[in-house]
């Protein structure tokens, strides 16, 4: 069983998202730069996939925008990931809402019976009751813990992706280019001169008479 060390980002952490994206300078490479301008629309396909008509559009565009101003994806594969984390963690929000939603509605449904026990003594009637009445009575959790481990294998993958590209341009960067072939730095003597020549040149001896 996977264990994970956090929850999905929080609502002071998307603060503090916001407000890096606006300090951003935005994508460095030509890649970058192209699937940037391509995020509204991606984002509007994204909403369309799985936003129901209660749900908020510019606050999922909100959202995306965030997560990309943190993770600057650069490719296409990096921008799938991206999308991934911002859907399990809306679909995750979205558990914790129809679960709190399911407790309130319970909670004045045996608001006749209750009516004098203290608001957490209410609130624990009305989790029981849900609970006897499901079929599945954790399947808030499973949801939950299901989007949550959506959400980091998706981040584990992106800093796989971004750790090896990150490599191959560093690589590009210092790649070494071919070297000339080195010119000898052996220095021809002096040529020889015709009295040099002679100068070394052992006489022969005369023929004997």
């Amino acid at each position: 069983m996977h264990t994970f060390g956090r929850m999905p980002i929080s609502e002071k952490r998307l603060a503090a998202n916001r407000a890096n994206a606006l300090k951003s300078t935005g994508p460095k490479s030509e890649i970058g730069k192209r699937n940037s301008s391509r995020n509204g629309a991606r984002h509007e396909f994204l909403a369309g996939t799985f936003l129901i008509d209660t749900e908020s559009r510019p606050r999922l565009a909100e959202l995306a925008n965030s997560f990309h101003a943190e993770f600057q994806p650069a490719t296409f594969a990096e921008e799938v990931q991206v999308e991934k984390m911002v859907a399990a963690h809306w679909r995750l929000m979205r558990t914790w809402a129809v679960e709190s939603a399911g407790i309130i509605h319970e909670t004045r449904c045996q608001a006749g019976s209750t009516v004098n026990e203290n608001a957490p003594t209410r609130a624990m009637l009305a989790i029981r009751a849900i609970g006897e009445n499901e079929r599945h009575p954790d399947l808030h959790g499973r949801h939950e813990y299901r989007y949550d481990r959506q959400y980091y294998r998706a981040l584990e993958c992106l800093t796989r992706l971004q750790e090896s590209r990150r490599a191959r341009e560093n690589a590009e960067k210092t790649k070494i280019s071919p070297r000339e072939p080195m010119q000898s730095t052996e220095t021809k003597g002096p040529s020889e001169t015709p009295e040099a020549t002679k100068a070394t040149t052992k006489p022969t001896a005369e023929p004997t008479k």
